[in-house]
């Protein structure tokens, strides 16, 4: 019985783990692309008075800025920037001190500071927007596409 029970709740945990795996990076960015869409979230140009305050990384190819505890933009970089989903930190460099201006600064990490990944898109996004962005490269679901209105 005993071993019964050892059998079954390592089936249980097996099963638990199946269910909850992490999406790859590529249905990660594939998630963000369908969620810019879906929000039809608007690039901008330039962050006018950036000042660095926060970030989080989503992915090699999107991460979150903050400016200040209220101002959040998620921010897509030219090509693949490696580390940057496992940087401990992040170096934002800037043509000119008081703004973030796409294709001309750029987001390196650390480990490579000699490679830059150039800013693409800048998209102003509110706290909601990041905590449903952020859930997205999570884990996956079964659940209709982001595409469809539920």
């Amino acid at each position: 019985m005993k071993v019964m029970m050892k059998i079954l709740a390592v089936l249980v945990l097996l099963t638990g783990c199946a269910s909850n795996q992490s999406l790859s990076y590529q249905e990660r960015d594939e998630a963000y692309v369908a969620f810019i869409e879906k929000q039809a979230l608007i690039s901008q140009d330039k962050i006018r008075t950036f000042t660095f305050n926060g970030w989080r990384a989503l992915s090699n190819n999107y991460l979150i800025i903050s400016t200040s505890p209220s101002k959040k933009y998620l921010i897509e970089v030219n090509g693949f920037c490696s580390n940057l989903y496992h940087a401990q930190a992040i170096v934002v460099n800037q043509g000119m001190s008081s703004s973030l201006v796409t294709r001309f600064d750029s987001i390196s990490v650390p480990e490579s500071p000699g490679i830059k990944c150039f800013i693409k898109s800048i998209y102003k996004v509110t706290k909601v927007q990041v905590k449903e962005i952020s859930a997205l490269g999570k884990a996956k679901v079964d659940s209709e596409p982001l595409t469809q209105e539920n």
